[in-house]
């Protein structure tokens, strides 16, 4: 077991020494019973979440611990340390911002049914925010949904939307009440992005790349359990979920010096063994 030290966030705040050995107690009991080197990620990515370790601060069986969020830096840099793979560029816009947006807003069935195969990456989630009208301002989106008894019926165009060629969810902002100000006629969804009436097409870059895309809907029916908030709540949610994002954006931005992507792809190069030049360029 690793010596307990404090750990301080910069405010000052102290997360308690129950609560730090309760984590390390879990990342021992993740390391010793899964070996990085062997196992499946998504295994160990599925184990990290059962063990509270997706996201300490969230509640028990949600992924969490409920314990200080500080000690989440505690449990990434010790896993990165023990070789596991980080889920966070597999699936960033469920891991950063969908999810504590879910447990923040979302049911009891919502957290249930999509958390643990968002964190393992079984489903992948996309941002169904910006329109070619609506992109600073968000909340002059167009996209209409219309109430038909337990559904939704949804009309519109998305776009800039990252990965939403593969995604399964999405999260989505749509206006429910033309008639109410801009802000309050806003309604949030989370979207199964396999639903009929759901046309994903990519944007292509100069580069050759189509990781954005742009998304139609026609008619789409979205159940109303899918609905997150009451309705016309839309903006509050959104707001919640772009602080989420800039929040894990910027804890993502303190690495220490050898992880990250960066660190990734200079240690798979010296892993290769290569010496080709055109292949390091390209990496």
């Amino acid at each position: 077991m690793t010596a307990i030290a404090a750990t301080t966030s910069a405010s000052g705040s102290v997360a308690p020494s129950g609560e730090i050995a309760l984590v390390d107690q879990r990342i021992e009991q993740l390391l010793e019973t899964y070996d990085p080197a062997t196992t499946p990620r998504e295994t160990i990515w599925g184990a990290q979440y059962d063990l509270g370790l997706a996201w300490v601060s969230f509640p028990v069986g949600l992924g969490g611990l409920g314990v200080h969020p500080l000690l989440q830096e505690r449990v990434n840099t010790r896993l990165a340390a023990a070789g596991v793979t980080s889920n966070y560029l597999h699936n960033f816009v469920g891991v950063g911002t969908a999810a504590p947006t879910i447990v923040s807003y979302g049911t009891p069935e919502q957290q249930q049914r999509l958390l643990r195969p968002l964190f393992t990456c079984e489903e992948v989630w996309c941002q169904l925010f910006s329109e070619p009208g609506a992109g600073s301002d968000l909340a002059a989106v167009s996209t209409i949904a219309e109430r038909d008894g337990d559904e939704w019926i949804v009309n519109g165009h998305k776009v800039w939307t990252t990965m939403g060629h593969i995604a399964k969810w999405g999260i989505m902002v749509a206006r429910t009440d033309p008639q109410r100000a801009k802000h309050q006629g806003l309604t949030y969804f989370l979207v199964d992005m396999k639903l009929p009436g759901v046309e994903v097409r990519a944007i292509r870059q100069i580069s050759g790349e189509a990781e954005f895309n742009e998304v139609i809907f026609t008619d789409c029916r979205v159940p109303d359990a899918m609905r997150v908030g009451e309705p016309g709540s839309g903006w509050r949610v959104t707001i919640g979920t772009l602080m989420n994002e800039r929040a894990h954006n910027g804890d993502s931005a303190k690495k220490p010096k050898g992880f990250g992507p960066i660190a990734h792809a200079v240690r798979t190069w010296r892993e290769s063994g290569s010496t080709d030049p055109v292949k390091r360029d390209l990496l």
